[in-house]
């Protein structure tokens, strides 16, 4: 191995030299979860969008592993000259060498997609090196790139979203969460004494909330050309690359859809308005959602087959990537558009999220199916008539779901037509333990 790839190595593992990285103090939920399963022999996988905080988690996760330094091995894909499979076979080859092979080895390989035929050189460590637990990080295309049948039984995969308004809450030493049986007994004793710090806590996150290196920033110039930049533009150049296809084209695409957060789409219109094959838009769309960029909803039904069959819906993946996207100011949350970006933040609270819209034209924003049926309408703002929430009021009675509006600031239940309703603020319903 040459000896430039052995300083760079030796430069990664700082611990080696017996010198300790600076990492933020500041930990991400998924890191107790990851821990739970650092026993087992499985790779585990962390995958995410770009910037959401894979690299810190790694490196977290490493300092609370208890193993000698010399067995504990990270190596980085964006390394340009760690890029090629010879030189990742000798780097793994030169750890196992020096380490103690007799007690439990810890090897972290981050941005690994970037390595061509990854997946085949850890099936060759896993099957043949006792003792080494390998952990593995990627953006889109850890998950694009065809490893699930190369690693069967051999990976879990886990995913690191954006942050949470938990976690951002968690972060300023704030109460981050409450429960739903003790809802407003805990608010009154808890919570309302601070209700508009919450609030101006939400619409921070609104505008800036899913990455962490934005958590204390306030230059909101700043801002927007990060998530722009480091995220958006970085993250379509992924997609690009893997496809082959034209970058200004799929950035046009995420412009569109950005522009119709949180609404229908119809794959026709959108192949039209770019004017290309509405095979390449639908593979495009598939392409944004496994980079993380957005989510795809189904008109709920409980037959699958149906809600396949049915107009799709489609969210950013977080409120300020639109913000960032479309230029637009704080100011735009005291506006109608406030609505879409709220609906789509709740639905990213969700692992997965629907809506509903009958052939009558009735319709409930998100529908969740977990341990029950959960209706939510969103209606940001003060005032909402019984009317606005008919379409919430059928759903339940027909599904038996539990039915909630989304406010901006109302707390109560009500009673409508023998319907149960729970009027919450949308902070407060993404604190609660338990939504459905």
């Amino acid at each position: 191995m040459e000896e430039r790839h052995r300083r760079l190595l030796i430069r990664q593992n700082p611990w080696w030299r017996g010198e300790k990285p600076s990492l933020p103090q500041f930990e991400r939920d998924l890191l107790g979860e990851l821990l739970r399963y650092v026993d087992y022999p499985q790779i585990l996988a962390v995958v995410g969008m770009r910037r959401v905080g894979k690299t810190t988690l790694m490196k977290q996760l490493i300092q609370k592993l208890k193993a000698p330094e010399k067995n504990i091995c990270y190596i980085s894909f964006d390394d340009i000259d760690f890029q090629k499979y010879e030189v990742a076979d000798e780097l793994i080859s030169y750890f196992l060498e020096f380490s103690d092979g007799s007690t439990r080895r810890y090897l972290f390989l981050d941005e690994v997609q970037k390595l061509p035929h990854w997946a085949e050189l850890l099936k060759t460590y896993y099957d043949s090196e006792d003792n080494l637990k390998m952990f593995v990080s990627g953006s889109a295309s850890l998950e694009i790139k065809e490893y699930k049948e190369t690693l069967a039984g051999r990976i879990l995969t886990f995913h690191l979203p954006v942050l949470t308004f938990r976690e951002f809450l968690r972060y300023r030493g704030m109460r981050w969460q409450i429960s739903r049986e003790n809802l407003f007994r805990e608010y009154d004793l808890k919570f309302a004494m601070h209700r508009e710090k919450y609030q101006r806590y939400f619409e921070d996150y609104l505008e800036k909330g899913a990455f962490p290196e934005l958590l204390d920033v306030e230059d909101r110039e700043f801002i927007r050309r990060y998530i722009k930049e480091a995220v958006v533009e970085k993250a379509i150049a992924d997609v690009a690359r893997i496809t082959g296809d034209d970058e200004r084209i799929i950035y046009e695409l995420f412009r569109l859809l950005a522009k119709s957060n949180a609404q229908l789409f119809e794959i026709v219109n959108l192949a039209r308005i770019l004017g290309v094959n509405r095979n390449k838009v639908s593979k495009y769309l598939s392409l944004l959602e496994k980079a993380f960029l957005i989510r795809i909803g189904y008109n709920y039904s409980p037959s699958v087959a149906k809600q396949l069959r049915k107009r799709k819906k489609q969210y950013i993946s977080h409120s300020c990537i639109v913000m960032a996207l479309l230029d637009y100011p704080r100011e735009i949350l005291n506006t109608e558009v406030a609505g879409q970006l709220v609906e789509a933040c709740i639905a990213g609270h969700f692992e997965k999220v629907n809506f509903w819209r009958s052939p009558q034209k009735d319709e409930v924003d998100l529908v969740v199916d977990g341990d029950g049926l959960l209706a939510v309408e969103v209606k940001y703002r003060s005032h909402i008539s019984r009317r606005e929430i008919g379409g919430l009021l059928k759903f339940v009675k027909r599904y038996g779901a539990q039915g909630v509006v989304v406010t901006r600031e109302r707390l109560e239940r009500g009673q409508f037509r023998g319907v149960d309703v729970l009027f919450i603020p949308a902070w407060l319903f993404l604190l609660l333990d338990s939504p459905a």
